[in-house]
């Protein structure tokens, strides 16, 4: 699939489905007796945890039935896993639609952490290959292939981060200099300000 695909509830299952398997899942073959409130499902699992991924065609389909989906996949977590077993204790939802959702819908879905965690996604922020991984990213291995050149560290690259958000520069050079050679930090920045000052800027 392209990056630049139209994602549907066909091809995002496909794209779910490779990014797990690429990332060190495998399907589980309890999905093949599960009933599930989509016909675009899968069950994927690794040697630590076990993740359901349901794809809805709209927003409306995921929102009404979402819950029974939970309710499907904590069944099959209990049938097939003792509670002793690490697995029933590391369970992930993942709801995705290419259909738009109201935000406060997604949030309260999101942050309903009763019974397994939920990674939900909808066509607001799904609409290219990357988005899909984007969503998956809490399920998927760190990148370890980051080159370890002559980076600029964190500090280096922090006044420039800031003064993009209208922090100046000036100012977080001076508390990062004090940070450096151990000095009250905001001794070093009331220097800064009063300096400035008496220079009218």
């Amino acid at each position: 699939m392209s990056s630049t695909e139209s994602l549907t509830t066909t091809n995002l299952l496909a794209c779910a489905t490779e990014l797990l398997s690429s990332g060190g899942y495998r399907r589980a073959q309890a999905i093949s007796a599960q009933q599930w409130p989509a016909a675009n499902a899968g069950v994927f699992e690794d040697s630590f945890g076990i993740v359901a991924v349901i794809i809805y065609d709209t927003w409306r389909d995921l929102e009404s039935t979402w819950s029974d989906a939970q309710a499907a996949f904590v069944e099959l977590i209990s049938r097939q896993f003792s509670s002793s077993d690490a697995k029933a204790w590391d369970g992930y939802l993942v709801l995705l639609t290419p259909a738009a959702g109201p935000y406060s819908g997604v949030t309260n879905i999101r942050y309903d952490t009763s019974r397994v965690r939920k990674l939900v996604a909808t066509g607001d922020e799904l609409k290219t290959l990357a988005d899909v991984e984007r969503a998956l990213l809490p399920l998927l291995p760190l990148d370890t292939e980051v080159p370890l050149g002559e980076e600029e560290s964190v500090l280096e690259m922090l006044p420039q981060i800031l003064s993009n958000r209208n922090v100046p520069e000036g100012a977080v050079r001076a508390v990062l200099q004090g940070f450096e050679e151990q000095q009250p930090l905001m001794d070093r920045l009331f220097s800064y300000l009063g300096g400035n000052e008496d220079q009218g800027s």
